[in-house]
């Protein structure tokens, strides 16, 4: 189904925007802020674990999450499936339409009820054409993108597996929550299921770990939120010699757990 095409419950609404000091740049990178410059689109809801592209039906848009939580996969050719990041409200993905329309083994899929804006290739093209700001901007997002997952694979194969636990949190919770009062960061729950194929270990593993963590007061959760105390955590590894990759680094790393 074209996301193009009306549907009951669809909207128009703006693109969410970061809050950076410097319009039309990412509050969080300094980078330009591919949303600043692309066209807006009507916002359509997709139920909750609807498929929104897989490799039987490969992706041709560009997506924007304006509400929700999106799941993005790799499966491979047993049918296993590895999470390769959870992009949450105003983040983008479908970007292999841009630059390839071979079939991709990936699937994406709502967690939550979730809006999305769609740009085919040929309007991307077009608005590059019209404001080649937009052509850096997505440039630069995607390189941050392939470093963050250099990053991922860097921590899979050196550290173990407590460690590479605590660093998928950091990223999950910096990405998806919202800082509380007492210092942490508040996300939405992701099973535990999730966040094992995203680490890249089994659900009892995990289990196992987040249970240790909640026990050192460095994780709260339960079935809506998880609070993960991103302070207290890279203060952890840091004391291992392991330094967690942050975008916030300077704003979490004296903030501690309660």
């Amino acid at each position: 189904m074209s996301t193009f095409n009306r549907q009951p419950g669809s909207k128009y609404m703006p693109a969410p925007r970061n809050s950076g000091s410097h319009q039309g740049r990412s509050a969080n990178t300094g980078y330009p802020d591919p949303l600043a410059y692309l066209q807006q689109k009507r916002v359509e809801e997709y139920e909750r674990k609807r498929i929104i592209y897989s490799a039987g039906s490969p992706c041709d848009r560009l997506y924007l999450v304006s509400w929700g939580r999106v799941v993005i996969c790799g499966v491979t050719g047993e049918k296993r499936q590895a999470v390769i990041r959870v992009v949450g409200q105003g983040g983008l993905f479908g970007e292999s339409a841009l630059v390839s329309t071979g079939e991709r083994q990936e699937l994406a899929m709502a967690l939550d009820k979730t809006g999305l804006m769609a740009w085919t290739r040929e309007e991307v093209d077009s608005q590059i054409e019209r404001d080649p700001r937009l052509g850096l901007a997505l440039a630069q997002y995607l390189a941050g993108q392939c470093m963050a997952l250099n990053n991922r694979l860097e921590n899979q194969i050196v550290h173990n597996t407590p460690e590479r636990v605590m660093l998928a949190l950091i990223e999950l919770a910096e990405s998806l929550g919202t800082p509380s009062d007492d210092g942490a960061m508040r996300m939405p729950h992701l099973t535990h299921q999730t966040i094992a194929e995203y680490v890249g270990t089994s659900r009892e593993i995990v289990t196992f770990q987040m249970t240790r963590l909640r026990r050192m007061n460095l994780l709260k959760y339960d079935r809506t939120y998880a609070d993960v105390y991103v302070g207290g955590m890279v203060e952890m590894l840091r004391s291992q010699g392991i330094t967690a990759p942050s975008a916030r680094m300077g704003q979490v790393a004296n903030e501690g757990a309660p």
